[in-house]
């Protein structure tokens, strides 16, 4: 998420899409437990937000994303990421990037040419390969693992002031 480290940017996940090889979630289910998905897992939905927030010098990155997938069988899982996604194809993210509340953009003085269209960099395209297994289920909550929970809320820990940040 370099784009939300050019300064006091938040970032909001809009979608996804492409596939993914290995991914761990947080299972609501249990506490702290998690389950890693090893295999090849298409997209169905990815979201989520990230604010960069630095407090005498050091950094922190609060949010989080959550994912819905659909497993070669049909299987569709999801919940909270609790880790590194790697991507089995390229995948295409959709992004927004917008202040906090009340903060201003830092300007800059130069004239863009009047025919110019206006530039809008909301797309980011990230991928890596890596050979697909047959999606197999790994478990380090020794739980079975639990159903599809996106709740709202669940997935990450949402600063103050983001629920009612304008769009820029």
């Amino acid at each position: 998420m370099a784009i939300s480290q050019n300064g006091p940017r938040a970032v909001c996940v809009l979608s996804a899409n492409g596939a993914i090889s290995n991914v761990t979630l947080r299972q609501a289910a249990t506490s702290g437990g998690t389950a890693t998905y090893e295999g090849r897992f298409d997209i169905l939905s990815l979201c989520g937000s990230f604010m960069l927030t630095e407090v005498a010098g050091h950094k922190s990155r609060t949010g989080g994303l959550s994912i819905a997938l659909a497993g070669p069988d049909g299987r569709v899982m999801g919940g909270c990421v609790a880790g590194l996604l790697v991507a089995a194809s390229p995948v295409q993210v959709i992004v927004g990037s917008f202040l906090p509340d009340g903060q201003r953009e830092a300007t800059t003085n130069f004239m863009e040419p009047a025919s110019a269209p206006p530039q809008v960099n909301l797309g980011v395209v990230a991928g890596t390969s890596s050979s697909p297994s047959r999606g197999t289920l790994s478990e380090s909550s020794g739980g079975p693992a639990s159903p599809l929970n996106l709740s709202a809320g669940a997935c990450n820990n949402i600063p103050q002031g983001m629920t009612g940040m304008p769009w820029k």
